[in-house]
Parts: C-alpha cells; structure tokens; sequence
C-alpha cells in the first residue's frame, strides 16, 4: 500500500526530488519515493490510449541509486525524461534518504545485517516498488551501485524490463578493479575494522562537514571521483547526505557488493541496453564498461571523454540527447506499439 505525505525538513537540504509517497517492504522497511511526468490521483495515460501505469504515450522509467548517493545525480536527467513524456519513478535506496531501515540499527549497527542490505534484498525493494506504483514494464536507469543492482532486480524479474541503462557502474564487485587494481577488495576487512574502532563521539564532527560542501567537492576532485566540468553546488546535496549516513550501516552495502556478480545474468538480457561510461572514472573502469557491453548482447556502449564518477552531472546534457537517440532507435512507448 502506498501512503502520500510532504517529505520533512529533514530531508530537505539533500532532496533534489522530495519524496511524497511511501510504501513498506515485504521486511517492515518504510521505502520513500516520488514520480515525475504524471498527474496525481488520475489513472495515468488511459485517456489517451497508453498502456497502464503509463503516462501518455511515454514510457516508465525508475532510477535506481548508487551507493550513498542522493538523487541529485538526476537533478537533469529526470526534468528531461519528463518534459519528453515519460513517467519517472524515483525511489531512495534503503538506509538512504528518506527510505528507513527494517529496524533501528541499535548500538554500532549490530542490529542490521548484511542481508538486510544486500543487493538481493535491495533488487526485491524494487520489483515491490513497481508493485505499489502499478509499474507493470519499466526502462531502469543506474548509477553506480545502482547498476549491479538493476541486474540483479532482472535476475528476479526480467519481465518488468523495457530496458536498461547503465551510468558507471559495473556489474561485478568493484572494489577488485577500484583504480584498476585489486588491493581495495583484499584492504576491506581492515578498512571495516578501523572504521568500527572510530569513537561514535566523533559523527557529530563528520556530518559538521556536509555543511562544507566546498571541502567535499575538493576532495572529489583529489580522489578523481569529479573532473572539472562539475561545477561546485552541483555535488553539495550528494554531500550532506554522504555525511548524514551511519558509516556503519553504508559498509554492509560494500560487503553484498563485493561478494555480488551478473557476469552469469549479462549473456540472458534481451531488452535494449545503453551504457554510458567516463573514461577517467577510477571507481568503474573503462576495461570494465567495455567487458560489460561484451557480455550483453546488443547492447551499446557510449564513452565520455574527460568524464568521471560522477559522470551524470558533468555531462547531463550529452546524456540526455544519448537518451533520446537511444530511445528513439531502440524503445518504442507503449501507445505507439501495433
């Protein structure tokens, strides 16, 4: 069941896209998501002949996030799809944004497991969000952690896919190519180890810093996250919710990621697939985007050069002509279907 309520200040400074509408997973965690492109309280598209769940005669999209990302990374991608027609679904991962956990997390996040955010589980949020949106076929669109993600919502439910688009991210765990080497995969048990040796007295300090977004984006630029193109503001509200995560709770992310592969799932994908790939983006290699549209029959691949991490921000509008051309050979919306 969905539930309609006004996103709360809390979420506000974050927030590209205030999430208005609620609905709790199949394990008791409240999801948070909101649509753009439709008109609420009216059953879309039926006037005008398009297929339920359907606006006009465009096509469904949902956007699915990467790793303690805000939905700022579609803060140009979504207007776009919308203006052209299309329905946009835009839902918070959970533990991100305005989506809950399955319980209070309790002292050191003892209380969350790694299951309870595994990929798995996360994919099953999101055919259950298409069941609450009344999403019958979608094009899911992914970035980063949002991309092993999508492959994995298509292991469980390849019949909601109109198609896929993949925004830098790999399909495989990333910590083993993460600046074209392997030390971070085998580094992890440590890093995970010092992190819950950090005394919790200091969080208040840490999430002080998403206030500095300048900081931040500075240290995107020192890690090769971001690239130039990106202006300053445009990475702010990615800041402040990275800071306002429990790092603790994050982590248990990164072990499903690491132990997450759709090598087997890629040859089977038989919708049209667009993957969009920054040639200086250290985090998903290019080696990796390139293996990626070997393994997906016919699915096409499109380089940036000079692009980043954060590739949909410093190249929205190349993106979104991308899109329409990709949509225009390959997607057909279900109105204008014989």
């Amino acid at each position: 069941m969905t539930t309609h309520a006004e996103t709360t200040d809390e979420h506000a400074g974050y927030h590209v896209f205030p999430k208005d509408a609620t609905f709790t997973a199949s394990d008791g965690t409240p999801l948070a998501y909101t649509e753009r492109g439709t008109e609420r309280g009216t059953e879309r598209g039926t006037e005008r002949g398009a297929a339920p769940g359907v606006e006009g005669s465009g096509l469904t999209f949902v956007t699915v996030n990467g790793w303690s990302c805000s939905d700022v990374y579609w803060a140009r991608l979504v207007p776009h799809l919308a203006e052209q027609g299309h329905r946009v679904v835009i839902m918070d991962t959970r533990g991100h944004g305005a989506s809950g956990l399955p319980r209070p997390p309790g002292y050191r996040a003892r209380n969350i497991s790694a299951d309870d955010m595994s990929l798995e589980r996360v994919s099953r949020d999101f055919v259950e969000l298409c069941d609450a949106a009344g999403i019958e076929r979608a094009v899911f669109v992914g970035h980063s952690m949002g991309v092993q993600v999508i492959y994995e919502i298509y292991r469980r439910a390849p019949e909601r896919f109109a198609g896929i688009v993949a925004v830098a991210g790999p399909y495989e765990n990333p910590l083993k190519t993460f600046y074209g080497r392997s030390e971070a995969h085998m580094l992890f048990p440590v890093g995970h180890f010092a992190l819950q040796a950090i005394p919790r007295f200091l969080l208040p300090a840490w999430r002080m810093l998403g206030k500095q977004y300048k900081l931040g984006y500075r240290a995107a630029l020192l890690v090769r996250a971001a690239g130039p193109r990106l202006a300053e503001k445009a990475l702010a509200p990615y800041i402040e919710h990275f800071v306002s995560r429990d790092p603790l709770v994050m982590f248990k992310f990164i072990e499903s990621m690491r132990a997450s592969s759709a090598a087997d799932v890629l040859p089977t994908v038989d919708v049209p697939v667009l993957i969009l790939a920054g040639d200086r983006d250290p985090f998903t290699p290019l080696s990796v985007q390139r293996r990626m549209h070997e393994l997906v029959p016919g699915s096409e691949l499109t380089v940036y050069e000079g692009g980043h991490h954060t590739l949909p921000l410093e190249f929205a509008d190349e993106i979104n002509a991308a899109l329409d051309d990709f949509l225009a050979r390959r997607l057909t919306p279900p109105a204008s279907r014989v």
